[in-house]
């Protein structure tokens, strides 16, 4: 390693007395670094930046309750370079005795107190004081805080200043380019919550934003009170206003193209092709069609592996009432499994129950007709299923915090419908979470699968059971590589199972502007076999998703000759 000898450099940063924060965290706050492998460098040593440290350590521990802390720095000299010595005394931890606000809020809040002090805590309830008075009708109100400190006890008071209290006298809908707008007032009005006479709140007002950016027909949505007059007697507020939403309206026909690659031991390049049209707003009442077709193509024997294609037409208004009303034709063809199938689908979907959770049922029937020797000949299945689907990331690309729950289930037959009878049911749980104050986040994924044979059926067609292996799976395996064994294989299926369990791990971080790295961990059980592997990835981000290139190694049962396998794709893998 190779110190440039023109500057100081902080080798190293002894910490002493501190208990409540780690030394890591402490070293983070004076920005030490250790080179990696012979990778990066130390951090310069500059006594003003080494000073304005210990500040930000001392504020960081007050807004952690501990008001009497005291930090100094020392250096001592190694050669050229520097070892900082930082001792802390942190004194008690101050606890929040009371917070003084109206009394309706903290029912509402059902705060438990007394309670270590935090500012990010304090913060918290002062936001909530406000929203709690926004969505009761009062969008100006500020909002001080005062804390009072007595031994160890601190007192948090809050001073209101409401402002007047607003009704919504109108609605009204504008372009934010002073164009005319194309899109139905019957549209705005349906997706809008908030209606005139109504007491301001800013909650109805957000979801309102909410379902008009669903509707994909708008790039740019914001609101605003305008023509504030005093309001009639007998109305909920002292002022009226006209709330008006400006709108940037999008195209409504969508074009996507998307592709991707992976390698296999017998395939060297797969290549993923996939392509949709999309009219959003049909007949201009925001019905949407829906056509698409998708291939994965062995490039080096010029054969198509499968290939679907699709139909989609949604109704957003089934019967009048806020469901989606969804009907699709399918054609698919599997050449792994020997099988090409037909289908038709319908679903109801209720959406945004609690702005975050979206349920949906609906039948199905499936015919499928052999290709090849298959064993199961030309059947047909009749399905119900049902699906909820739960999302609180912070951003649907590069999440930084939140969770996706998937939940998936379908009953086959019923005894008396189509050829078989079976249950079939999917749980899938992706959690995504910030290291502590730091640039590297870390996301996880856990997957199971459950089926099986009910009433006139002892099993499941073959093109029912789970798979297992590579790509959005277990990278670093081939398709189809782990599970139990087949007596006879389908073409190059020679492993299926009932049980399936996945587990992902990935380690990601932003290294330089829009490049990013990822180390990932991948685990997969199906029906007695099981498989697991580790890699590497870049991620290219870009306004639509990152682009992603993994590298998988296989951990378990390698072979010499195995060098880990190839994925390219457009977005994380979960």
């Amino acid at each position: 390693m190779i110190l440039l000898l023109s500057y100081t450099y902080i080798v190293d940063v002894k910490v002493v007395g501190a208990k409540f924060f780690k030394p890591s965290f402490i070293k983070r706050v004076f920005g030490y670094r250790r080179p990696f492998l012979g990778f990066g460098r130390y951090a310069r040593y500059s006594p003003s930046v080494i000073r304005h440290r210990a500040i930000q350590l001392e504020n960081i521990y007050r807004d952690s309750g501990f008001f009497d802390v005291r930090v100094e720095v020392e250096d001592s000299s190694v050669g050229r370079n520097k070892v900082i010595i930082v001792r802390v005394e942190e004194g008690p931890r101050y606890v929040i005795r009371r917070i003084v606000a109206p009394k309706e809020f903290l029912r509402h809040l059902n705060l438990k107190l007394p309670r270590p002090y935090s500012a990010s805590f304090v913060a918290e309830v002062e936001l909530a004081l406000i929203r709690w008075y926004q969505d009761r009708g009062y969008p100006f109100v500020e909002v001080s805080r005062e804390l009072y400190a007595e031994d160890t006890m601190v007192d948090v008071v809050f001073n209101v200043r409401e402002g007047p209290r607003v009704v919504i006298r109108d609605i009204r809908f504008k372009s934010a380019d002073s164009l005319p707008l194309s899109t139905r007032r019957k549209i705005f009005y349906r997706e809008v919550v908030v209606k005139p006479g109504e007491c301001f709140s800013i909650s109805r007002i957000q979801e309102s934003l909410s379902r008009l950016y669903r509707t994909l027909l708008f790039t740019s949505v914001r609101w605003k009170l305008e023509d504030m007059r005093k309001a009639r007697e007998g109305e909920c507020g002292d002022s009226s206003a006209v709330l008006v939403f400006y709108v940037r309206e999008g195209a409504p026909r969508i074009l996507d193209i998307t592709a991707g690659l992976q390698s296999e031991t017998e395939r060297p390049v797969l290549l993923n092709f996939e392509t949709s049209f999309q009219h959003l707003n049909l007949f201009n009442n925001l019905q949407r069609i829906q056509l698409s077709a998708a291939t994965l193509f062995d490039l080096m024997t010029q054969r198509v592996e499968n290939f679907s294609s699709s139909v989609v037409y949604q109704e957003p208004y089934f019967l009048d009432f806020y469901l989606r009303a969804n009907f699709k034709l399918s054609g698919d063809y599997d050449a792994n499994r020997e099988t090409a199938q037909l289908g038709m689908y319908g679903e109801i979907v209720k959406p945004y129950i609690l702005n975050r959770v979206e349920v949906s049922a609906g039948p199905s029937i499936q015919m499928r007709i052999p290709t090849g020797d298959s064993a199961d000949g030309r059947y047909t299945v009749v399905k119900l299923f049902q699906r909820a689907y739960f999302d609180t990331r912070d951003n649907i690309f590069d999440p930084s915090w939140g969770s996706v729950i998937n939940v998936y289930v379908e009953e086959t037959g019923f005894g008396k419908l189509g050829d078989y009878d079976f249950l079939k049911g999917i749980v899938e749980v992706s959690v995504y979470q910030r290291f502590f104050l730091t640039a590297w986040k870390w996301a996880a994924r856990v997957k199971l699968g459950k089926a099986g044979g009910i009433l006139r059926s002892d099993t499941l067609p073959f093109y029912d059971r789970f798979t297992l292996g590579g790509e959005g799976q277990v990278r670093g395996y081939d398709r189809f590589s782990i599970g139990e064994s087949l007596e006879e294989c389908y073409n190059s299926i020679c492993k299926v199972g009932n049980d399936l369990v996945i587990f992902n791990y990935e380690i990601r971080r932003r290294i330089w502007r829009e490049i990013g790295g990822v180390v990932f961990f991948d685990f997969g059980y199906l029906s007695g076999d099981y498989g697991y592997s580790a890699g590497l990835g870049l991620r290219y981000f870009t306004p639509i998703g990152p682009i992603r290139v993994d590298w998988g190694l296989r951990l378990k049962d390698r072979s010499p000759t195995d060098r880990g396998k190839i994925y390219v794709g457009i977005g994380h893998m979960f």
